[in-house]
């Protein structure tokens, strides 16, 4: 008869998932939730991740902001997604003038891998455009400048 594989526990579960990826408090307190283990072992296992800095809301803000702006995301789509994964805008918007990242240089990227030097040749094709570039969540004065052809 084979012996029992012992239950894993919260820390352990919860440095296997950020041995894959920074994942926010928020994100791992949900996971480690889905999995049924009891609150304060969830609580606990945080603790000693964040004492032991195995985990930290700053380097996941950090992580995930350079890899939306490289997927060519704005600021109000990113800002977005960070509220879900529980940091606050303020975080973000420090951030953001620590790292002097230009908006405006990160949509004309965006702009200009989707549609190319293509002029707009109707208000409908224009219409299409400011629609994508809003749907990668860039405010309304960046595609105001970039789309005026």
């Amino acid at each position: 008869m084979k012996a029992k594989k012992p239950e894993r526990d919260a820390y352990a579960c919860a440095l296997d998932l950020l041995s894959r990826r920074e994942h926010s408090q928020l994100e791992l307190r949900a996971k480690l939730e889905k999995r049924e283990f009891p609150q304060e072992q969830i609580e606990q296992a945080l603790e000693q991740l964040i004492a032991g800095r195995y985990q930290s809301d700053q380097r996941f803000l950090e992580d995930f902001v350079r890899s939306r702006v490289l997927r060519g995301k704005g600021p109000l789509l990113i800002c977005q997604e960070l509220r879900q994964r529980g940091v606050d805008r303020s975080a973000f918007e420090r951030h953001c003038e620590a790292c002097e990242i230009d908006w405006f240089d990160v949509a004309e990227q965006t702009y200009l891998k989707k549609f190319g030097e293509i002029a707009i040749d109707s208000m409908r094709e224009r219409a299409k455009r400011v629609r994508f570039m809003q749907s990668k969540g860039f405010p309304g004065d960046i595609i105001g400048r970039i789309c005026r052809n």
